[in-house]
């Protein structure tokens, strides 16, 4: 019963900045970073394969998110295969994610299915705060960690970073949204290619031999 939890939405510059700042991140950075993903998403052409646009966006958003902020204070994570940066010291981490429509009356759902790891790097506090009992069978229990949010960028060029609760493969609510690019005007609009198979994320399944 995802209707009991409440999200946080800053969309005010002032407030968007000063909780920016608290998570060692700025505005800037993450435009940046969304501007990278959007101008590799927009090299995909009827000749790649159907997913290229959200693969291309995907993997170069992560990098670009990474040549941002890797230094001192954030280095390259990993765990729970997904792709990310980690800063230890405040407890946060950020990876990338392609969605149906950021910066709407709803929170944004992901264009491809999560994975496990994905719902147990949510943490057990989100799921208990969202009422979500029924896990899939697939997702062990969630584990403590640092709070995951998602640059979350839709095909139209609209982003937020979002602390979502991730349960059943998909975002069911969100605990925070920051909206980074709400307004787009129609000549920024990217036209995508006449597919929804997208592909945002890769998380591998480690088996053993």
């Amino acid at each position: 019963m995802t209707e009991h939890i409440e999200t946080s939405i800053l969309q005010e510059p002032a407030d968007i900045n000063q909780r920016l700042a608290q998570l060692g991140l700025t505005r800037e950075g993450l435009i940046r970073a969304v501007q990278v993903a959007l101008a590799e998403r927009n090299n995909a052409t009827g000749l790649h394969p159907s997913n290229a646009a959200g693969t291309f966006s995907y993997h170069h958003g992560v990098a670009a998110i990474r040549r941002e902020y890797l230094g001192d204070d954030w280095e390259i994570d990993r765990r729970h295969g997904i792709e990310a940066i980690r800063n230890e010291a405040l407890g946060v981490k950020v990876s990338f994610c392609n969605v149906d429509e950021a910066c709407g009356c709803d929170h944004p759902k992901p264009r491809s299915e999560k994975g496990a790891g994905a719902e147990r790097a949510s943490g057990p506090n989100l799921f208990e705060h969202a009422g979500v009992d029924d896990l899939a069978p697939h997702a062990p229990k969630p584990v403590d960690g640092p709070a995951l949010f998602y640059l979350m960028v839709d095909q139209q060029g609209r982003a937020e970073l979002t602390r979502p609760v991730i349960a059943r493969r998909t975002f069911v609510a969100a605990v925070e949204r920051i909206f980074l690019i709400e307004d787009v005007e129609e000549d920024e609009t990217i036209l995508p290619l006449d597919t929804d198979d997208i592909a945002d994320d890769f998380e591998p399944q480690i088996v053993r031999k």
